[in-house]
């Protein structure tokens, strides 16, 4: 939370209005509305009542900061994982903390302040089937990013964990614009199985990118963590050259394919480069293309929390049964419940036909897939002033790091840059004690923030 709201859009969304809200909310229960609780947060962590040093028997002490057990219980309150007292992926936890901000701030002026517009971006997926040589591009929108790291063990040392080489960030950026292979591609102008190469780029750069750096792997299903370095440089980072240029000359698209709903007699359908980008990761087939199904096919990222949220279900690797077809009608009382959030109508029934009337699914399509962004669109689409089709300069300027050998058990850290330029500063977090630290840390980071520089 603490590299959150270092973010400018984040504080000054809530805590210079956190007293006017203080007085105009009207909601009865304070600790049941999200507004008040980020309003609360921010006050506490921007007004400086709680960044006192304590003193005892003339003995300065560390401050006592804020224990802000309202609003986690507000965020976690339905979701079961977040609600109890496991030790919780960051990364997952900023995915859930944005989908609940959103919830909150679509009915306020339409959404117009929503803070976490500032990590929408929207990327290009390249297809290409290696038969005939077509290809098609897709818009897909994004919040967050995921990156691969690359795996090279050193010499092992006896009565020493297993250490590994370094890898610099732009080696993880290549791996994760670097061509996937999909095999079993049904490639519409072929009319036949093929393979295809598909690719990720930027269409659009976000004013913040926030970056998990997939520093684990599965050892018989189960997460281990994995200390590889990865080197970031703190001064200017560029990206441009990961930059989607779209369909160019020379190149035939593929023809359009009008996929319909599944029913009684048609299979539903998955995206096989997602399943394939899920069995790469260790996970069986059965649960990447369950997870798939079950998320609605809006990408790895979603799929892979499923898997992770799913392990312990004792049909995990049970097959899907055969799907029952959708209903006709999508029920009235979750259709207004969706509305409410300020989606239209429309796009609130198909996509309840779509989720089969599961109300949660439909709210996850409804946040991450999009109807108006395409690529014949999509430089139009950046009216946000928020996600850039031109400028792709970033800076470090913030981080979080777990601290301890496993997955299951530790603690997490922040370190955060305040100011800009010559005059910047960075301060390290753990829980209330704040210390400034002249070097930062960054290369065993799980969860990186990069600000754009414009």
């Amino acid at each position: 939370m603490q590299c959150v709201f270092g973010i400018d859009r984040f504080r000054d969304r809530y805590f210079p209005s956190a007293a006017d809200h203080f007085l105009t909310c009207s909601q009865l229960h304070p600790a049941k509305c999200m507004l008040c609780q980020l309003h609360k947060l921010a006050n506490g962590l921007w007004s400086g009542r709680y960044a006192v040093l304590e003193t005892e028997n003339g003995e300065t002490h560390h401050q006592h900061g804020i224990s802000p057990a309202h609003f986690k219980a507000m965020v976690a309150r339905d979701h079961p994982e977040f609600a109890s007292m496991r030790q919780q992926d960051a990364f997952e936890f900023l995915q859930h903390l944005n989908k609940q901000i959103d919830i909150a701030e679509r009915p306020v002026e339409g959404g117009a302040l929503n803070p976490t517009s500032v990590f929408d971006f929207t990327t290009e997926e390249r297809l290409q089937c290696t038969k005939c040589c077509r290809v098609r591009y897709t818009a897909q929108k994004s919040s967050l990013l995921s990156l691969p790291v690359a795996k090279r063990p050193l010499a092992a040392v006896e009565g020493v964990p297993q250490e590994f080489e370094p890898v610099q960030l732009a080696e993880c950026f290549d791996m994760m614009t670097a061509d996937e292979t999909v095999d079993g591609y049904m490639c519409p102008s072929c009319e036949q199985p093929t393979t295809a190469k598909k690719s990720t780029r930027f269409a659009t750069f976000p004013k913040v990118l926030a970056v998990q750096v997939r520093r684990f792997e599965f050892v018989n299903w189960v997460p281990q963590k994995l200390e590889i370095p990865v080197q970031v440089p703190q001064g200017p980072i560029e990206l441009g050259a990961y930059r989607g240029q779209g369909l160019q000359p020379g190149e035939e698209a593929l023809p359009e394919t009008n996929d319909q709903p599944p029913t009684d007699a048609q299979p539903e359908l998955v995206d096989e480069s997602v399943v394939a980008q899920l069995e790469s990761m260790g996970f069986p087939r059965v649960r990447c293309v369950k997870a798939v199904k079950k998320t609605g096919n809006t990408g790895a990222e979603s799929a892979m929390n499923w898997i992770f949220e799913h392990m312990d279900d004792a049909d995990i690797d049970a097959p899907d049964s055969e799907p029952q077809g959708t209903a006709a009608v999508a029920d009235p009382a979750a259709v207004e419940q969706l509305m409410a959030m300020g989606f239209p109508q429309a796009r609130v029934e198909r996509e309840l036909l779509q989720s089969e009337g599961d109300a949660n699914r439909a709210l996850d399509r409804l946040l991450n897939l999009s109807d108006d962004v395409t690529m014949d669109n999509v430089a139009a689409a950046t009216d946000s002033k928020d996600d850039s089709a031109s400028c792709s300069q970033y800076e470090l300027t913030g981080f979080v790091s777990h601290k301890g050998s496993s997955v299951h058990c530790g603690h997490y850290v922040a370190t955060v840059r305040h100011g800009l330029g010559t005059d910047s500063a960075w301060f390290f977090f753990n829980d209330a004690r704040v210390v400034a630290q002249p070097e930062p840390q960054s290369e065993q980071a799980y969860v990186y923030f990069f600000t754009r520089n414009d």
